[in-house]
């Protein structure tokens, strides 16, 4: 499931996760034509009843398959065209002990560049 929320350990209603994060975006140009240069959060969370268990390998093939699939986006804007549209950046933050288990996540964010026709 894609989700814009964090969702809490009792709440969930499976294992793995996807979060669409916040979506930075700025603004810049001349006074006739303005480029916007942004970039998209988006979270893998893979969640393992008990302490010890858990893996990086669900998280890392969700990941992939989330850059396969976004990598050649392209945005269709009504007067705007894309400059640029790529993979910046993938983190592996440290896994979130919880009550119930292991947390397991993978950021990644993707940046663009839009200007204005």
């Amino acid at each position: 499931p894609v989700y814009t929320r964090v969702i809490d350990w009792s709440d969930r209603t499976c294992d793995q996760y996807i979060q669409i994060a916040d979506v930075l975006l700025d603004e810049d140009g001349t006074k006739d034509a303005y480029i916007s240069k942004g970039d998209v959060s988006i979270i893998v969370d893979t969640f393992f009843t008990g302490k010890k268990e858990g893996s990086w390998t669900p998280a890392n093939s969700i990941a992939t398959a989330i850059t396969e699939l976004i990598d050649d986006v392209i945005l269709t804007l009504s007067g705007f065209t894309q400059i640029l549209a790529r993979i910046s950046r993938i983190e592996s933050p440290d896994y979130t002990l919880d009550d119930g288990g292991i947390v397991m996540q993978k950021l990644i964010t993707y940046s663009f560049i839009i200007q204005e026709n």
